[in-house]
């Protein structure tokens, strides 16, 4: 089945932001590349020059037979895919693979026949309560955190975060975000500090009607930005998934 490049774009940003790839910059800055190579319907994705060039900082004139860069950079993006694709990308609508041999990738639809009869959620981007806006970044992270912590929920459909973040800051009806994002649920939530400790209020609204299904506030004394995205992400997703099942 045909791919589409909205949801080629879509997919690409949720394989970047998954655990996989977002602390290795190089093979996501490499996958990106020859992704919006390939879009654009260059060739040059598929040549081993213009990588090591672009993505490797090699000179114009280096030599691919002596210096393999590339291709050893392609295995270990060949098997961070794969990776992917096993735990938190099972389910994702869209497939891209980099065949060996090649440095073009190819684009697969993995929507089965039921996918549209799953509820379809919308993450927005969580907002920053802090009096001096230190939190912007962790807001960020705990948001893209939750994105794929749903988006491996066999029985959600989930907005990938280029559709939600054009919503930062933004003040807007349920029911009218509903509308444009074509989802039944939204999950907000926002940051803030209480007594030293990192604070998250959240919240489930049906697009349908604007009333919640669900809330809940967590606070944690961790300040390891990573690991308070970890533990804000599992139980609020733990109680978005109850709610879905039990609908």
């Amino acid at each position: 089945m045909a791919v589409n490049g909205e949801a080629i774009k879509d997919q690409l940003e949720r394989i970047l932001t998954s655990s996989e790839f977002r602390r290795s910059i190089k093979l996501s800055n490499f996958l990106r590349f020859t992704v919006d190579q390939a879009l654009a319907g260059e060739q040059g994705s598929s040549k081993e020059c213009l990588i090591g060039m672009y993505i490797f900082g090699r000179r114009p004139d280096y030599d691919p037979s002596t210096d393999p860069i590339v291709r050893v950079e392609a295995r270990r993006l060949r098997r961070k895919l794969a990776a992917y694709y096993a735990n938190g990308g099972r389910h994702d609508p869209v497939r891209i693979e980099v065949p060996k041999g090649a440095y073009r990738p190819v684009f697969e639809s993995q929507i089965g026949a039921t996918e549209a009869e799953k509820p379809s959620i919308a993450v927005l981007p969580f907002s920053d309560r802090s009096a001096t806006h230190e939190y912007e970044s962790l807001a960020d992270g705990i948001t893209l955190r939750l994105i794929t912590r749903l988006a491996a929920c066999e029985d959600l459909r989930v907005v990938s975060s280029t559709s939600v973040f054009q919503y930062k800051n933004l003040s807007a009806d349920a029911r009218q975000i509903g509308r444009e994002l074509d989802v039944d649920l939204i999950l907000e939530g926002s940051l803030r500090s209480d007594a030293g400790r990192f604070r998250c209020d959240t919240q489930l609204v049906s697009t349908a009607d604007g009333k919640h299904r669900w809330a809940g506030s967590f606070d944690c004394g961790d300040l390891d930005r990573f690991a308070v995205e970890d533990q804000f992400a599992d139980v609020i997703a733990g109680g978005v998934h109850a709610v879905t099942m039990a609908a």
